[in-house]
């Protein structure tokens, strides 16, 4: 059985506390009634209590945080098998399932994530995980759609069917997924202008995204953004910035105004590696840390900014190491990996949730294409390209569910035929959409 630990109410002029200091580490036995951690409030330092006998599972809020009463502050499980669920937010939406019972909490240091073999990755690397086979499935189907609308969209640019131009994630559909699959409604996602698997995973319908692609008043944001600036805020995700690093300021704020409704949602905020060296990324990471804004930053290091590898520009070994000049918890995460990103996504929402702050994420990805549709990626050496393409998502997590017995090679090919149908009818519509009209060009203008 599962409790959940949170700040007493300690009265009407005590409506918050500082946790000072865990008396207690995730996995150590407790007895009720035994001190779990010791706050401060702005009259006197006091210890919080367990009330269930157990054991400590994950520490909510971390040190030094300033909490509301009533906000959760740990869970206790009453043995150590069992698995555990982050709190609900408090707007009452439902939570995503946990995956894994977790002994390190949010905000304490996370073993670094092993480096990435030069092998094919075995099937077995994903352990079993309690998510259902319907999530799995859920979820594998959701990668499929991301990456054949990008294979789609490539061709389509090929064929001269498509205006504008294209930046493509193929090899990264595991972090677009993990992450919104660990969202609920209400909560918010921004992106790059590499947003189409974003959205797509966000859950934004594939007619809407093509039409938007071919410039059509059907399109989500009525044709005026096009493949840089997809999204829809009815659906949870800002309309993409095109701007390198220009989505992490506006997550930053919309976590304030979160924060400051107190709607209990989220934000998950998307950028390259390339974005880490920029102002606003330092500015917008350093206020969410301040002011403990519920916001997790996402960054997909595909290792490359451009064409420039990111260890020509950074002296510091992996983007998740600069969360500790901020104060926060930084994660890395082996990106490819479905489950992992979604249980560290888990794991980082709950926190920020429970008015922990920020968290950083450093997914270690890579993308298939390059920069963009006009760029070939000549500057990446055939062996380093060929290497991450062994590990390919999507093609790991099918394995995976085949070894357990959940799909077959036959089901798939079927899924994937199921996906094709789906995106003719998507690009059916929206050649079929009509164009917008030149008055168009005076709605949605603000000033």
């Amino acid at each position: 059985m599962q409790h959940l630990i949170i700040l007493p109410d300690l009265g009407q002029t005590t409506s918050e506390a500082k946790v000072l200091k865990w008396l207690k580490q995730p996995g150590d036995p407790i007895r009720r009634g035994e001190p779990l951690l010791t706050v401060e409030t702005d009259k006197v330092d006091m210890d919080v209590e367990s009330f269930a006998d157990g054991f400590l599972r994950g520490i909510l809020v971390p040190e030094g945080s300033v909490v509301a009463a009533l906000a959760p502050l740990a869970v206790v499980t009453a043995t150590l098998q069992e698995s555990w669920m982050p709190p609900a937010p408090a707007t009452e939406q439902p939570a995503p399932e946990p995956i894994v019972s977790r002994e390190k909490p949010a905000g304490r240091e996370v073993p670094a994530a092993p480096e990435l073999p030069r092998e094919p990755a075995p099937a077995h690397e994903f352990r079993a995980r309690p998510l259902t086979p319907e999530q799995q499935l859920a979820m594998f189907r959701r990668m499929l759609l991301c990456r054949q609308f990008e294979d789609r969209v490539y061709y389509l640019f090929l064929q001269g069917r498509m205006p504008g131009t294209i930046h493509q994630a193929q090899g990264q559909e595991a972090c677009a997924v993990g992450v919104c699959a660990a969202l609920g409604p209400g909560d918010m996602i921004t992106s790059t202008h590499r947003p189409h698997e974003h959205a797509v995973a966000r859950g934004i319908p594939v007619r809407s995204l093509m039409a938007e692609l071919f410039a059509r008043s059907t399109g989500c944001c009525r044709g005026k953004g096009g493949s840089m600036h997809i999204g829809d805020v009815s659906l949870g995700m800002l309309p993409a910035v095109a701007i390198v690093g220009g989505g992490i300021p506006l997550a930053a704020g919309f976590a304030l105004a979160f924060q400051y409704l107190k709607t209990g949602n989220i934000v998950a905020c998307f950028f390259g590696d390339g974005a880490t060296n920029i102002g606003p990324f330092h500015e917008a990471v350093n206020v969410a840390a301040i002011w403990n804004l519920p916001v997790v930053f996402v960054c997909e290091n595909n290792k490359y900014g451009a064409s420039t590898a990111i260890e020509k520009v950074t002296r510091v070994p992996h983007v998740s190491d600069r969360a500790g000049a901020y104060g926060i918890p930084g994660r890395r995460v082996d990106g490819n990996d479905l489950e992992a990103v979604y249980a560290a996504m888990l794991e980082a929402a709950a926190a920020a949730r429970a008015g922990a702050g920020p968290t950083l994420l450093e997914l270690e990805t890579y993308r298939f294409a390059g920069h963009s549709r006009s760029d070939p990626g000549h500057y990446r050496p055939k062996e380093e390209v060929e290497q991450w393409k062994l590990r390919d998502p999507i093609e790991r997590y099918q394995r995976f569910l085949i070894e357990q017995g959940l799909l077959s090679p036959e089901q798939a090919a079927e899924m994937r035929n199921e996906v094709e149908r789906e995106l003719d009818e998507a690009v059916a519509f929206a050649e079929g959409s009509p164009q917008p009209a030149p008055e168009d060009c005076l709605t949605d203008v603000f000033a």
